[in-house]
């Protein structure tokens, strides 16, 4: 007979709150990126700025990158690059401004530099003159308006991005249009283009579209909606799909349904209670559908559909309520029945898993599984009547049964035990006290909801994003 392995909830590894990949470790070459970029020392910080005075012109050019790249808006950095971007030579000038700009300092020198740059013809220079725009004025446009330093020099900033977006080939015209969002809110030209964007164009650059029009302009049209759960059913960048959750959360339900999307954005967030492979997004999504009013329907299907007869919609409805929680009694009582009744074995992997997941954030459910005892096993193929998990009395020396057709398991607050687990999956399972090794579930993301919901979404959206910009 086969059972299932063994896993304490008090020893899954708690940086998975804060490193939602680590549900599928290995999965992929994307997966095995660094979690955090590298801090360097103020002394590397110092010596690029002496790097600056470098008498070879290709170390002050690197330098000048660097520090623009690392992101220090110390002074003394400050203070370095502005002296090269006045003394040093016409390649080192541009380079120093560019980092200026990146790091917030949008003086009239910078921005006139820069607007050379954008009204000349070499295209790469370009290309980065613009992209180091949009990264300065996304940052400045976060500000508050009465918080914000002047961008100076602004009325020709504005013209010269006219000009790019009216002339320039489509990936020049789209960050063009991406800086005058920033810049100037209520333009229309660079709204028009925008709107253009999300029909033509990688899922990236859509979705950058997406962030001006809805965070920086406010535009909440039909065509903004049904781009966000495009990014949101399709786009394989993980922060994309989360940042989708947030914008149909700033939407709205009302202006959803003043453009008839009502019924097609329930039926996606429904496939991502399930079908969506992090956790972390899973559970942002079923956070969407709360603020949006859609969980007492959405439950209702979900309950129902644990009672069918297809396998692959009882699984289904499982996940989904791993993070859309379970509201009754008996609907929890039904999910203990099922561990115990079901055979199809992924449908009971999806159990366990669920029951490990809400007993690790539900006080109510994990109080009713503490010091229960749970049968975990195949079912055997004989005619004995199974006894339902709640009705089942805990014996009082566990030691002296005699057990020979399943493993008792006690939960404390949940275990699930496989005996005839391979002895190295018993390590992995259990590791040395001491040991660094990660315990966890694969799959299997733990939401800390202690916490409010502000510092959770703030802090998964760093993580992301720290992830999806950390080079191989």
């Amino acid at each position: 007979m086969t059972y299932e392995k063994s896993v304490d909830i008090s020893d899954i590894n708690r940086a998975m709150f804060k490193c939602p990949w680590l549900e599928y470790p290995g999965r992929t070459k994307e997966l095995r990126r660094a979690a955090a970029p590298v801090l360097l020392p103020l002394s590397c910080h110092q010596e690029l700025t002496e790097s600056l005075k470098s008498p070879r012109e290709d170390e002050q050019l690197y330098a000048a990158q660097a520090l623009g790249c690392l992101g220090v808006r110390d002074k003394f950095v400050m203070d370095a690059l502005r002296q090269v971007a006045q003394a040093g030579p016409e390649k080192v000038k541009y380079e120093a401004c560019r980092a200026l700009a990146i790091l917030g300092c949008l003086k009239k020198d910078v921005i006139q530099t820069l607007i050379k740059k954008l009204k000349g013809q070499n295209e790469g220079q370009r290309m980065d003159t613009l992209i180091a725009l949009r990264t300065a004025l996304n940052s400045w446009a976060t500000v508050p308006r009465d918080q914000r330093t002047q961008v100076e020099d602004e009325e020709k900033l504005a013209l010269a991005l006219l000009m790019l977006i009216k002339k320039s080939g489509y990936k020049a015209a789209a960050e063009a249009a991406l800086c005058l969002g920033f810049l100037r809110p209520y333009s229309n030209v660079a709204r028009e283009h925008l709107l253009q964007c999300l029909c033509q164009g990688p899922k990236t650059q859509q979705m950058k579209a997406l962030t001006v029009l809805v965070k920086i302009m406010g535009v909440h049209s039909a065509t903004v909606v049904r781009s966000i759960l495009d990014q949101l059913s399709c786009s394989s960048v993980l922060e994309h799909r989360f940042e989708a959750t947030q914008m149909l959360k700033a939407i709205g339900l009302e202006q959803i349904q003043a453009h008839g999307l009502e019924e097609l954005t329930f039926d996606l967030l429904r496939k991502k209670t399930y079908n969506e492979p992090f956790f972390a997004i899973r559970q942002a999504v079923a956070e969407t559908v709360e603020e949006l009013k859609m969980k007492s329907t959405m439950l209702n299907l979900v309950e129902a559909q644990l009672m069918s007869s297809n396998a692959m919609e009882r699984q289904e409805a499982v996940i989904s309520l791993s993070v859309l929680g379970i509201r009754s009694p008996q609907v929890f009582h039904l999910v203990l029945d099922m561990l115990d009744v079901e055979k199809n074995t992924s449908v009971k992997k999806s159990l366990q898993e669920t029951l490990i997941l809400l007993a690790s954030i539900d006080p109510w459910i994990h109080n009713k599984l503490k010091n229960k005892v749970l049968f975990v096993c195949e079912m055997p193929k004989t005619s004995m009547k199974v006894e339902f998990t709640r009705f089942r009395k805990e014996p009082e020396n566990p030691e002296e049964s005699n057990i020979q057709d399943f493993q008792l398991t006690e939960l404390n607050p949940l275990f699930l035990t496989k005996s005839s687990a391979t002895l190295d999956q018993q390590k992995k399972l259990n590791p040395p006290k001491g040991s660094d090794t990660p315990v966890f579930l694969p799959s299997l993301y733990i939401s800390p909801k202690h916490k409010s919901l502000g510092s959770w979404t703030q802090g998964i959206r760093k993580q992301l994003q720290i992830f999806a910009e950390t080079p191989n």
